[in-house]
């Protein structure tokens, strides 16, 4: 019977190693899956902020199109009443002189 007991205690110790094991790793799981929460908190704010700037762009482009939209319709009224004293023969721009057709340089 002195061999079971034997046998008993170096399986008790085996398992006993192989839960220590086992408890090891689970606490360096546990580490890692809260590094990786923790991180996943980082990767939602930046996201978040993504989302903001996206917004904030989008709205910029409106306005943009907005102002670039009345700056062409400015322009062609501008090209519009320059043709219009073109065909009159008045000067396009008023605050400048003419030259003469002799002075016109190529």
């Amino acid at each position: 019977m002195g061999d079971v007991s034997v046998l008993g205690w170096f399986l008790n110790l085996t398992l006993l190693g192989l839960l220590a094991a086992c408890l090891v790793f689970c606490l360096r799981l546990d580490r890692k899956l809260s590094h990786l929460r923790s991180g996943q908190d980082g990767l939602r704010e930046a996201a978040q902020e993504l989302s903001e700037a996206t917004r904030h762009a989008e709205l910029a482009v409106r306005n943009l199109r907005s102002t670039a939209m009345e700056a062409g319709r400015d322009l062609q009224a501008r090209i519009d009443e320059a043709r219009v004293l073109s065909d009159r023969g008045a000067p396009v721009n008023p605050s400048r002189p003419q030259r003469p057709k002799s002075e016109t340089r190529w």
